[in-house]
């Protein structure tokens, strides 16, 4: 079982965002990334992997941030910290304990959609 001292030094402050439909002044509607909440978290870096796609080599660098539980984290969430934007690949809550969550999340380049 986990206790909650087992969560460890949140001592980042982050905030999730969400894609939500917005409509334009022309009556269109297009997805935009909104702020959904703040929280405190731990950002721990993963290794790195690095694979092939199409003959060139492209690496990935992965980060596990740790928040306490919410049930209403999904990974079509983005995480922001300072200037730096993580998106959301998988939410792991150990042991369905309910105590904290992991975002297993890789860094957000610029120009890439998740929708």
């Amino acid at each position: 079982m986990i206790n909650i001292e087992e969560i460890g030094t949140l001592d980042k402050r982050i905030t999730i965002l969400k894609y939500e439909d917005v409509e334009t002044q022309y009556n269109l509607t297009q997805k935009k990334l909104i702020p959904f909440l703040k929280v405190w978290a731990r950002i721990e870096p993963l290794r790195g992997r690095a694979y092939y796609e199409q003959y060139k080599e492209k690496t990935e660098d992965l980060s596990k941030i740790t928040i306490r539980y919410r049930d209403n984290i999904d990974n079509s969430m983005v995480v922001q910290y300072k200037n730096r934007l993580y998106r959301i690949n998988t939410v792991i809550d150990p042991y369905e304990a309910h105590i904290k969550l992991e975002l297993m999340c890789s860094i957000k380049r610029a120009g890439e959609n998740d929708e």
